[in-house]
């Protein structure tokens, strides 16, 4: 069924391309526009003299390269011959050993391309290294030491410049003195051929990586001076300006980017993920919605709206897009999802699937503060009230401390199993902690009635309190403002029967029904 969709794709792509050549398309390739690549090759396949496993084999690493391989491989498939010693033939049979894990096998096949070509192709060289670093470093070692004796053979092609250059710049993480080496390659590209756009794009984005982004931007313009309709670089900006924190700029380039590539849903995945970094989840919405119109089956939009919906409170909109996500058979999972599907689910009261999620999400990030927290909370909401306990404690021993909400589920939880003691110092925290909330106050007096004889009147200083600080919002706290007075009118009972009256009449205007205040009102006729 995929190969049937890519041809057909190809088909279409085919009926709008003009004439072009092969190396044109490598060209296109080595400028990481994958989908202009894509037309040009499939143009090619109608034509009677150009050579097709030279096109199947680009096609391949095109598809490849925009992260499709199960497309590549059919056309990997398509360029090998056993009957004919081809050496691109056994870099393709490399590459789909590699994709299949098997470097031993891959080595094997890249060491006959080698002696095929008599070890004098600078191309193949190049192929074998690009197979083992893009689009995922398989063995950088091996990339270097084949870019590098590609670069012997043929020292001014500024393709292989740049990708030795990219190569040195991955190995910066072992050795710091990579990335002046990048650098050379990539300036060194543009002595050979100043109107070489991906060479500046190359300079920004190692000017990106060391946080100087007015550098980067200056490189991306100069790459657009060059071609003002090559597509990448607004791309590239759009993220240099949203690492900046120039928000403003980053759609518009975006926009542009997508105007020059209207079939590039990845780069529309790229544009909604940065707009909900941005915090505007409206927006990534609607942009996320655009791209499920192309690609009804995209896990990422799906992603980016359920989250997006959770952020905005529209818990069940957010669930029902989650749930989408999730049945989706071609998602990838990361981490954040587990952790995201966890607070959906506690915030419409699917226990089971939140207290699922958070482990998992947990066993895949232990030392994740708030998570923690979070878990405690949704712990206590199922009425795992020990689970919980322990949960918050681990959380104070891992990270330090508990935040305010944690230590307010934490007293509920010791209130709920019994253990007023550990509730009355927990409710005692939390009220020393936000002053100006009722709730430490309410619940220390709840805790309090349960500690001693009833007539010792050990609530009494906390209710009062929660009146103080409660009762200018009587319509928030109706009922438990009554409990409060009705718990004051008892106290003053046998000590100040003004006072007791007082109380138990400002209970009932809070709740004319309140049993307990209108016996004690008879006491007073």
């Amino acid at each position: 069924m995929k190969k049937w969709i890519v041809i057909a794709t190809g088909i279409i792509f085919a009926m709008n391309v003009s004439a072009q050549t092969l190396q044109e398309a490598q060209k296109e390739i080595d400028n990481e526009s994958y989908f202009k690549a894509k037309q040009i090759l499939f143009k090619l396949l109608k034509d009677e003299n150009v050579t097709k496993t030279d096109v199947y084999y680009y096609l391949g690493n095109a598809f490849l390269k925009s992260d499709d391989p199960d497309s590549a491989k059919l056309f990997y498939k398509m360029v090998y011959n056993n009957e004919s010693r081809y050496a691109l033939g056994y870099v393709a049979n490399g590459r789909l050993a590699l994709l299949a894990k098997n470097k031993a096998e891959a080595k094997q096949n890249f060491d006959r391309a080698l002696q095929t070509s008599k070890m004098k192709n600078a191309n193949i060289y190049y192929e074998i290294g690009d197979a083992y670093f893009r689009p995922e470093v398989i063995d950088l070692q091996a990339a270097i030491s084949n870019f590098e004796a590609a670069y012997n053979l043929d020292n001014k092609n500024t393709t292989i410049m740049l990708a030795l250059g990219d190569a040195y710049l991955e190995n910066a993480v072992n050795d710091n003195t990579m990335g002046g080496k990048a650098m050379n390659k990539y300036e060194a590209a543009t002595e050979v051929n100043n109107k070489l756009p991906i060479a500046w794009i190359k300079i920004g984005r190692l000017s990106v990586r060391g946080r100087i982004y007015d550098q980067a931007i200056e490189a991306f313009k100069k790459a657009l001076a060059i071609d003002p309709n090559y597509a990448v670089v607004y791309k590239e900006l759009a993220e240099a300006y949203y690492l900046s924190h120039q928000y403003d700029q980053v759609q518009p380039n975006f926009e542009k980017y997508l105007a020059l590539s209207p079939g590039d849903n990845q780069a529309r995945t790229t544009l909604a993920s940065l707009i909900f970094q941005s915090k505007d989840y409206d927006k990534a919405i609607e942009e996320s919605n655009k791209g499920l119109k192309n690609n009804p089956n995209n896990y990422i939009f799906q992603r980016i709206i359920a989250f997006s919906d959770f952020e905005l409170k529209r818990y069940k909109e957010a669930y029902e897009a989650n749930q989408s996500f999730w049945s989706n058979p071609a998602r990838k999972v990361k981490d954040i999802d587990y952790i995201y599907s966890a607070r959906i689910a506690s915030a419409v009261g699917d226990t089971t699937a939140a207290l699922n999620y958070f482990k998992i999400a947990l066993a895949n990030d232990s030392a994740n503060c708030d998570l923690l927290g979070e878990f405690g909370k949704t712990l206590y909401i199922a009425r795992h009230y020990d689970e919980a306990v322990a949960q918050y404690n681990l959380k104070k021993e891992k990270c330090g401390s508990l935040s305010s909400l944690d230590v307010y589920y934490l007293g509920r939880a010791y209130f709920t199993l019994g253990d007023s003691i550990m509730a009355d110092t927990t409710f005692a925290e939390f009220a020393a902690r936000n002053p100006t909330s009722p709730d430490g106050y309410y619940w220390r007096a709840r805790t309090n009635l349960k500690i001693g004889a009833p007539e010792d009147f050990k609530a009494f200083p906390y209710y009062k309190k929660y009146i103080e600080v409660a009762g200018g919002e009587p319509e928030k706290y109706k009922r438990n403002l009554a409990e409060a007075y009705d718990y004051l009118g008892a106290y003053y009972f046998e000590k100040d029967k003004n006072s007791s009256k007082e109380n138990f009449m400002k209970a009932l205007e809070l709740d004319p029904t309140d049993e307990f205040a209108t016996e004690f009102m008879k006491q007073f006729q």
